[in-house]
């Protein structure tokens, strides 16, 4: 059994050492996770062998708890049959998206100046673990669509979400620009 303080040193590792993270040349699948709001994304990048993900790698524009979160879920997939990796992703993004909905509702100050009323709730944790997901989702799209004759460099996809409050886009806490293009 896993102690707290194992799961800890562990998640340590990945943030001080990030595994998995650079590009496979020639990959089989490409896909891009974009957050728009802040122009940050997550590039994964994949090599199938026959039913398998025979390697997994991943790039980010974005901030370590992306890079330790791609690390920690390249290590889960890597190797394993494609159709239990999408299980994985999948039982993850469930329990994204009950992160999302537990998200407190803001608060409203009717007393201070339009535009600055509504209380910023941050989602950055859960677009991290987002835009990982969603680059998976989007490469193995990618593999697909080069599998049958489509051309193109890459598959991109802007994360989903929405909050419980508004049934629009959570209002975000602003964050830096990050104007770095794909490379």
């Amino acid at each position: 059994m896993t102690t707290q303080n194992q799961l800890q040193s562990e998640i340590a590792k990945h943030y001080i050492q990030p595994n998995n993270y650079g590009k496979i040349n020639d990959a089989d699948g490409i896909g891009v996770g974009r957050e728009y709001s802040s122009n940050a994304y997550v590039i994964m990048y994949l090599n199938l062998e026959n039913r398998y993900i025979s390697d997994i790698k991943f790039f980010s524009n974005s901030t370590q708890d992306v890079n330790a979160l791609a690390s920690i879920f390249t290590e889960m997939v890597k190797g394993d049959e494609i159709h239990r990796a999408e299980q994985t992703a999948q039982t993850l993004e469930d329990e994204l998206q009950e992160a999302y909905s537990n998200l407190p509702e803001p608060k409203i100050d009717l007393s201070k100046a339009e535009g600055k009323q509504i209380e910023y709730i941050s989602t950055q944790y859960q677009d991290s673990a987002n835009m990982v997901l969603t680059s998976f989702r989007a490469a193995l799209r990618h593999a697909e669509r080069k599998k049958s004759g489509i051309k193109e460099e890459y598959f991109d996809m802007n994360i989903n979400k929405s909050c419980p409050y508004s049934g629009t886009d959570c209002h975000f806490m602003q964050t830096e620009d990050r104007d770095k293009e794909i490379s």
